[in-house]
């Protein structure tokens, strides 16, 4: 949130326009299956979910577009995806309030900063050597308290580029930074997107962790707009001068990229709001499930309003990217031409993301496992029983 704001909610992910562009992400992008918009998943079970990723990505390197995988009929076991997950961190000045108040935490008292901290800590730390980790934190470390300068936000690929063994880097800058300025996650998310991998054939995701209503974009209007904090009477949304939209909620535009990061380069967006809601509720919820990978319960995004559901909701998403993205070695031609069997039972299509499976994207051989199916999956008891040619008639009806 930028200085002068009084207030903090929760929020997620987003772009600085008021609309998602198309090519966002360049030429190297080749997507063209959609994400699905639910997941059977509360704060405390363990869920499912999707991703897409390459162990060590290096952004000033064009990512790789792999050949999409051929159809071959058959029997075959699965193999777990390589997961990365890139971390979206708040660290604007209402990370330094309570949990549970919007007031600046009193010695001895938790803070939301503190508390990301921590549940980050004990949720990934046992995994560094297993998922590729990568953190864009926003705004800019030397942000101000006041706009422009609280809007800043570091350029691309200044992020901690997604690597294996990498929890130690991205706790190092809890350390060294203060929260201040406001909170543009409109453009942190559009970055983080482009500082992930660009390949299908892994399994990546994108977890944002907030607390404030997103703005920061100088586009909107502050005569008409909705404020994110309390505004000082006789100045529109507190702006700093004619044009400034930067205390306005950001929520059209944020909404428009975080769908387009889903359904364009198929990696799920998953939003974890920290502290309390306030006014911005249906904001978090509306980015969540633009993300495809909404809580299947209200609100829609994970909330945490106490360290416990902080590392539960983080938990959640972990064990999901790590355990239940498989790549087939065949692709059928039609995308019911394939049975999948998890430790010897045969599990349905799921689109609703419920309990069974669905694909992340046919073309390359990504599909996921959610519920029941994602918990009793392991690394060696997922196969599957592929047809690339529909039987003729004649065969269908004897």
């Amino acid at each position: 949130m930028l200085l002068r704001s009084a207030g903090a909610s929760l929020v997620l992910v987003a772009f600085a326009s008021c609309g998602a562009r198309t090519g966002l992400f360049g030429p190297d992008v080749d997507v063209s299956i959609a994400v699905d918009a639910s997941v059977d998943v509360s704060i405390a079970i363990d869920a499912s979910i999707d991703v897409q990723v390459d162990a060590t990505p290096d952004v000033s390197v064009p990512d790789v577009i792999e050949e999409p995988t051929g159809c071959v009929p058959g029997t075959f076991p699965f193999t777990p995806a390589t997961s990365q997950i890139m971390f979206v961190l708040d660290r604007s000045r209402s990370m330094l309030y309570r949990l549970d108040q919007n007031v600046v935490a009193e010695p001895g008292v938790t803070s939301r900063w503190t508390a990301l901290r921590d549940a980050l800590d004990q949720t990934i730390t046992p995994f560094s050597g297993e998922i590729a980790m990568g953190a864009r934190f926003y705004p800019v470390l030397n942000a101000s308290g006041e706009a422009p300068g609280a809007c800043q936000q570091d350029p691309e690929g200044a992020a901690i580029a997604p690597a294996l063994d990498n929890a130690e880097n991205i706790l190092r800058v809890f350390r060294d930074a203060t929260p201040i300025g406001g909170t543009p996650t409109a453009r942190a998310i559009e970055l983080a997107a482009r500082e992930s991998s660009g390949r299908r054939s892994v399994a990546r995701a994108i977890l944002v962790a907030t607390d404030g209503a997103p703005n920061c974009n100088q586009d909107l209007e502050p005569a008409s707009c909705t404020c994110t904090a309390p505004v000082t009477p006789g100045n529109p949304c507190n702006a700093s001068g004619p044009g400034d939209g930067s205390n306005c909620l950001d929520d059209a535009a944020t909404v428009s990229i975080i769908r387009e990061i889903a359904e364009e380069r198929n990696t799920p967006v998953y939003v974890v709001g920290i502290g309390v809601t306030g006014g911005f509720a249906s904001t978090l919820d509306a980015m969540a499930i633009a993300g495809g990978r909404p809580r299947n319960a209200v609100p829609r995004y994970y909330p945490a309003e106490t360290p416990a559901e902080l590392r539960a909701a983080f938990g959640v998403v972990r064990d999901s990217v790590a355990k239940c993205s498989y790549v087939t070695p065949s692709s059928p031609n039609d995308p019911d031409f394939i049975t999948v069997n998890v430790a010897g039972f045969d599990v349905p299509r799921d689109p609703d993301h419920e309990g069974g499976w669905d694909w992340i994207d046919r073309e390359f051989g990504q599909l996921q496992l959610f519920g029941a199916a994602c918990a009793a999956a392991t690394a060696s008891n997922v196969a599957g029983t592929i047809i690339c040619d529909r039987p003729d008639a004649a065969s269908n009806d004897r």
